[in-house]
């Protein structure tokens, strides 16, 4: 039941979200919940509200995959930064 009520505001929300416009309503859905209440609607595909949640579910995949991409790119720097400190140590204690 409680599903029901969730699957409902998120409805509600992005019917006030495709009269208005205002991104405000729709920001706090996961994408979890929003793919869960577009598996549920799947027969009304093609209708205003329902392309609105798959089009929000898709800028949230594109968010986390930008922010996967930025961790990695750390990550390979942070590694490469003591793979030098490493080689310098290495050369520095070969010359003595």
């Amino acid at each position: 039941m409680e599903e029901d009520q969730r699957s409902l505001q998120i409805t509600g929300a992005f019917i006030r979200f495709v009269e208005t416009g205002e991104e405000s309503l729709i920001r706090h859905f996961t994408r979890e919940e929003l793919e869960a209440n577009l598996l549920k609607h799947q027969t009304e595909k093609g209708h205003p509200v329902y392309e609105a949640i798959a089009k929000r579910v898709a800028e949230l995949r594109e968010i986390g995959r930008y922010k996967r991409k930025t961790e990695e790119k750390w990550e390979d720097r942070i590694i490469g930064f003591i793979l030098g400190l490493i080689v310098a140590l290495i050369i520095i204690l070969l010359r003595h």
